[in-house]
């Protein structure tokens, strides 16, 4: 529905628009202490509410992901089960940044010609076989974790043409 950017950009207006009717709230709040039950002061109070309850509501849709992720990790820890993590970057990062771009190729099954000239493509340049992951990453100002995704959806997409796209939000 939304792309991730403007995804981003309505989290952040909405965070501010909750921030800002907590203010309302406080201030008309602070105007029942002092003496001041005006009629505008209530219904600005009890609008600040409504509107703060409707802002979390749509805030936890766009972060139905996480707060799915964060119930499901809950419900294991409570259950005494294994927490199966499935995008852990930093393990990833740690265990293939000092890999050369050939290891990386020898280790994932990548085509090394070929995997060269997509990321060159894309606008990675692989100046020898002995760089590294984290040395490309530096050398092409890119994220480490970008080009080895990169790598594998290319790796992917050339082993099968028609990949099955899946929203990570879809999967149960």
């Amino acid at each position: 529905m939304f792309t991730r950017f403007n995804e981003t950009v309505l989290k952040v207006i909405i965070i501010v628009a909750i921030i800002v009717m907590f203010i309302t709230l406080y201030t008309t709040g602070i105007a029942f202490v002092l003496g001041s039950y005006t009629f505008s002061n209530l219904l600005l109070h009890k609008l600040a509410a409504l509107i703060i309850i409707g802002l979390l509501g749509v805030h936890a849709w766009l972060r139905r992901c996480t707060i799915r992720k964060l119930l499901q990790e809950s419900i294991a820890i409570i259950l005494n089960k294994h927490i199966r993590n499935e995008d852990n970057i930093d393990f990833l990062i740690q265990n293939t940044k000092h890999q050369s771009f050939h290891a990386l190729c020898v280790l994932f099954h990548f085509d090394a010609d070929f995997m060269r000239e997509k990321l060159l493509e894309n606008h990675i340049a692989v100046e020898k076989d002995e760089d590294t992951l984290k040395t490309i990453a530096k050398h092409n100002d890119k994220d480490m974790y970008q080009i080895l995704l990169l790598m594998m959806k290319l790796h992917v997409e050339k082993n099968n043409p028609s990949p099955i796209l899946i929203n990570s939000c879809d999967r149960v």
